[in-house]
């Protein structure tokens, strides 16, 4: 008897034993998904402190999300994640596309740097047009499962530009945003996105979000974020619902996302309209420069 009673405790043990090393395991290999997908996604290092998948209840929790800046810039991060919950579709997850109700992610912190001429925003921006173009992971095993999500939201984002070389204070711009919403990720034409494209998704709504919460950057840093837009596939053309809500005021985003130069430049292109209405208006003795400048244009459109 006592034998039989020393097996049953053996065993049980060994099944806790096991349980625990499953959890363990599937923590990290979370862990390693989301960094192997954002480093490739965004072109640069990404690390994630703490997974917390809940096996049983359908949800998971991630902690202390670090983007780092591409080489050659001085802020600690290009982005930095506190917090982030998911819930999940407990019965797709053995489909080959998950469903994931609601995504949440809290405290984001991030940094645009622009200095000599150059930017890391830049750098991700090119990095997000590189995975849009179609090319592929080295390791093919990394892109997993396909993903639904229904809804998004991003909440509590503090954006500090750096506009001087220098650095400090001074030198900054912030972009408080109070909450970003995306609905219907992975619902478009195009169907359910890969892990690695959700962080294309994500850039791409907090980018434009920027530009369009941003009255107090200058004009330069505005262009450059909406040219990169520009030559990104739009949210909207992914059937994705795209807002900000700024002091409880909610202004849609998909809109005017990934749309062309000249739509998402519009401000730009109505001032420039602005000073042609002038030349047309002006003295006889300005037409000379008036014809040079419409001359430029006819030469820019023959080439």
């Amino acid at each position: 008897m006592k034998i039989i009673l020393k097996i049953i405790v053996a065993l049980i043990i060994v099944i806790i034993l096991a349980v625990v090393a499953l959890f363990l395991y599937i923590d990290q290999a979370a862990k390693a998904g989301i960094e192997r997908g954002a480093t490739y996604a965004l072109g640069v290092e990404t690390t994630l402190e703490k997974a917390d998948v809940g096996v049983f209840s359908g949800e998971f929790a991630l902690s202390g999300l670090n983007v780092a800046n591409p080489a050659g810039f001085d802020t600690p991060h290009f982005l930095h994640l506190n917090d982030g919950g998911v819930a999940v579709d407990l019965p797709s997850l053995r489909q080959d596309t998950v469903e994931l109700p609601t995504l949440q992610l809290t405290g984001l912190d991030m940094n645009l740097e622009k200095k000599q001429g150059k930017s890391n925003y830049d750098v991700i921006l090119a990095n997000l047009k590189r995975l849009e173009s179609g090319e592929k992971p080295k390791d093919e095993s990394g892109e997993g499962k396909d993903f639904i999500v229904r809804e998004i939201l991003i909440r509590d984002v503090n954006v500090q530009v750096d506009l001087l070389p220098m650095g400090g204070e001074l030198s900054r711009v912030k972009v408080p945003i109070d909450e970003i919403r995306l609905t219907d990720v992975g619902t478009g034409d195009q169907g359910a996105i890969k892990f690695s494209e959700l962080f294309d998704v994500l850039l791409k709504a907090i980018f434009a979000a920027i530009v369009q919460n941003g009255g107090d950057l200058p004009g330069e840093v505005l262009g450059e974020l909406q040219n990169g837009l520009a030559g990104l596939q739009s949210l909207g053309d992914m059937g994705i619902g795209a807002a900000t809500v700024i002091e409880g005021q909610v202004q849609e985003l998909a809109g005017s996302l990934g749309k062309t130069a000249e739509e998402l430049g519009k401000g730009l292109g109505e001032a420039t309209g602005g000073l042609e209405d002038l030349g047309k208006q002006a003295d006889e003795g300005l037409k000379g420069l008036g014809d040079l400048l419409g001359g430029d244009k006819d030469k820019d459109k023959d080439k």
